[in-house]
């Protein structure tokens, strides 16, 4: 139980990881203040990878995503799982990008980037040549620690409030900001197929709906304090709808210490894709992908208005083809299987 509880507190980390500064600037952008809704349509349609995903990681559990692809892809394997791993460290040099922005942005202006990116890596490629068990728990140890940091924000933010900012209904596409979330907060659950755990299939689902609820609430209260035109200001509305709630009402910067559950998020994600790359390509020096990483982290995205574009009006179009079409096939073939072998033990 312990150990399903900690699989499921990673899978939390990794489904809110692409919110702060990314989804939820995809969201506002597409949809406006129908934002909320957007997250409500993806909720239930983020239900369809979902139970792919939860049959693939029942389909021989002792084996993890790496296995599954070599049994169930003979001849094609190694392009497939070259593909996946390429996305992977594709969508974690995001979540990195947005891990060391965040903090240089919001903490340390004059600091360089690639500093930020040496001091996040350190913990980050310690924890990834970790065991599967330990990154479960201190997955859970994080959890509880996010827990209250998410309780207290939510608390604090309810005396600032306003119900008339969440309406009216815009005539904005909620359906294009749930296509989004679905991109990056639901798709990328499928790296967590990388831990070989028969409790793997309920973390997933656990995991779903936590962060669901979560996320719908920082949703609803970044609309309702901010409203939708100061909403549209922020690259990271979420540290500052924590500045604009406490810095009238405490003298220290508590918004520095409540922001810090974001940062959680991504650092527990950012580990787990380090991880996936590493146990893909099975390098024996666990070192080469992250420099890789500090090094296209810190030239690839020197520009925010490319990252920026990148991130509302490609990526998220781009993530469902590795992360949903590959599954889909693993998820036809393994029917297919267990259909033969049904039918074979009825007919002996």
């Amino acid at each position: 139980m312990k150990k399903n509880l900690g699989y499921s507190a990673a899978a939390y980390f990794i489904y809110r990881s692409s919110f702060v500064g990314i989804s939820s600037v995809a969201l506002v952008t597409l949809s406006k203040q129908n934002a909320w809704i957007s997250i409500l349509i993806a909720f239930i349609l983020g239900i369809i990878p979902l139970y792919i995903f939860y049959m693939i990681a029942k389909y021989k559990p002792d084996y993890n995503i790496i296995h599954k692809i070599d049994d169930l892809f003979k001849h094609t394997s190694l392009i497939i799982k070259l593909l996946l791993a390429i996305s992977v460290f594709s969508i974690t040099l995001l979540s990195f990008w947005n891990l060391t922005n965040l903090v240089v942005s919001q903490f340390l202006s004059k600091t360089p980037v690639y500093v930020i990116s040496l001091t996040m890596i350190i913990p980050i490629i310690y924890l990834t040549c970790q065991d599967n068990k330990v990154i479960a728990r201190v997955s859970l140890i994080l959890f509880f620690i996010a827990l209250i940091l998410f309780g207290a924000s939510a608390i604090g933010l309810t005396g600032s409030f306003n119900i008339e900012n969440i309406g009216p209904i815009s005539e904005y596409n909620p359906l294009n900001g749930a296509l989004a979330y679905i991109s990056y907060n639901v798709l990328p659950i499928f790296i967590l197929l990388i831990f070989p755990n028969k409790n793997i299939k309920h973390s997933l689902i656990i995991g779903y709906v936590s962060s669901f609820i979560s996320l719908f609430i920082v949703m609803f209260f970044l609309i309702g304090v901010l409203g939708i035109n100061l909403l549209t200001i922020y690259q990271y509305p979420e540290f500052h709808i924590l500045k604009f709630a406490f810095e009238k009402s405490l003298t220290v910067r508590l918004e520095n210490v409540l922001s810090t559950q974001w940062i959680l998020d991504i650092f527990i994600f950012t580990s787990i894709g380090l991880k996936y790359c590493n146990d893909s390509f099975k390098l024996k020096n666990k070192y080469i992908i992250p420099i890789l990483l500090i090094v296209l982290n810190t030239f690839l995205f020197s520009n925010n208005t490319i990252a920026n574009i990148l991130v509302t009006y490609v990526i998220p179009y781009f993530i469902p083809i590795p992360f949903f079409i590959i599954p889909i096939i693993m998820f036809i073939k393994i029917k297919i299987r267990s259909h033969r072998l049904l039918k074979k033990q009825i007919l002996q």
